[in-house]
């Protein structure tokens, strides 16, 4: 049975034949500049923890699946998802980096800045759009395509699937209109993390896991722990992005900051931080910030108590998630490989 990092090791081989077979097929249609543009899909998706598929998988033998091989190969459409959804989310957040790579907008900005006679940022966003949607067309492809799975179970999955676009978007939609306002109450921003993170890499590539088994599964335990989960992921998602720089995280620091998006840590200063406290975030908030304007933040949120209060939140839902995994009935190797997987979330810095 695989490990996260045995698991990312299996199914990233079969992510990138799959993007050879399509790159291939597309190839003597476009030029060498799209050409390009299409590879850089490879470099973008040997990055990635793999963690939605992997959850998806787990679950999927936790239910007794035997099909290793052919789960595999399905399950490569997350992660195509979540590069697509990715790409777009980059564009709506202005992310310049991201796995240590450029950003698919900026990759492609960055080929054209050279011709005068184009906005280049423009021609960079319209072309990662693009490519995300080849992304999502794919994505039902894999699904669509099919023969080893029953068609009522790719079905159910292909209900799920529409669910987490609705949830996405509406979550999306939701945290960009939250940029909008300095102020935004703490349940605003529980929902919009349940929508856009908890169901989308918790919640729902656990029910798609259970369901390819083709046995029942316990809908109330998947909710209630992948929700524990996805809060506390995104929060910790949102303290290393105040906390380190992008030598550690390997992305763009400080961008929830410049892009007015609106966490826990926000929400503490403007509702409890000092006047002076409140005065700087405002001062900062949807601005472009330097080294030492970053600085200047980071001792701010330390100082105010917004670090320690947002890392409560974190672990409580961390601790809710392993004791609802504790109680629930499930074969010991498969709840051991859950306990490591989180285990390992708890601990990363990027």
């Amino acid at each position: 049975m695989y490990t996260l990092k045995e698991f990312k090791k299996t199914i990233d081989p079969l992510i990138q034949a799959f993007l050879d077979q399509k790159l291939k097929s597309l190839s003597f249609i476009g030029n060498e500049e799209t050409k390009n543009y299409l590879n850089y899909l490879k470099l973008f998706l040997t990055e990635g923890k793999r963690i939605r598929a992997y959850f998806a998988f787990l679950m999927y033998k936790a239910h007794g699946g035997k099909k290793d091989k052919d789960i595999l190969n399905l399950l490569i459409f997350i992660e195509l998802l979540h590069a697509f959804l990715l790409i777009h989310d980059d564009i709506m957040d202005k992310a310049d980096q991201r796995h240590s790579i450029k950003t698919a907008h900026k990759f492609i900005e960055e080929k054209v800045k050279h011709l005068k006679s184009i906005d280049s940022a423009y021609f960079g966003i319209s072309q990662a759009i693009l490519l995300g949607d080849y992304l999502f067309a794919w994505t039902h492809e894999i699904l669509d395509t099919n023969t080893i799975f029953d068609k009522k179970i790719i079905k159910d999955v292909k209900l799920i699937l529409s669910k987490i676009m609705d949830e996405v978007i509406l979550g999306q939609m939701i945290d960009l209109n939250t940029t909008l306002y300095e102020k935004v109450n703490k349940e605003e921003i529980i929902k919009k993390i349940i929508l856009k993170t908890a169901y989308y890499s918790f919640v729902r590539p656990m029910q798609i896991g259970a369901i390819l088994s083709g046995e029942k599964y316990d809908e109330k335990f998947l909710e209630r722990f992948g929700t524990h989960l996805g809060i506390a992921f995104q929060t910790q998602d949102d303290l290393l992005d105040i906390k380190f720089d992008e030598s550690k995280t390997h992305k763009s620091s400080f961008n929830d900051i410049e892009q007015r998006q609106q966490t826990f840590f926000t929400n503490y200063i403007f509702f409890n931080g000092s006047l002076e406290e409140k005065n700087t975030l405002s001062k900062y908030f949807g601005k472009k910030l330097s080294k030492e304007d970053k600085k200047s933040l980071r001792k701010m949120f330390e100082e105010s108590g917004a670090i320690t209060y947002g890392e409560k939140i974190m672990q409580e839902n961390f601790n809710d998630a392993k004791k609802l995994l504790e109680k629930q009935k499930m074969n010991q190797e498969y709840k051991d490989l859950f306990f490591e997987v989180i285990k390992l979330i708890e601990t990363r810095q990027n």
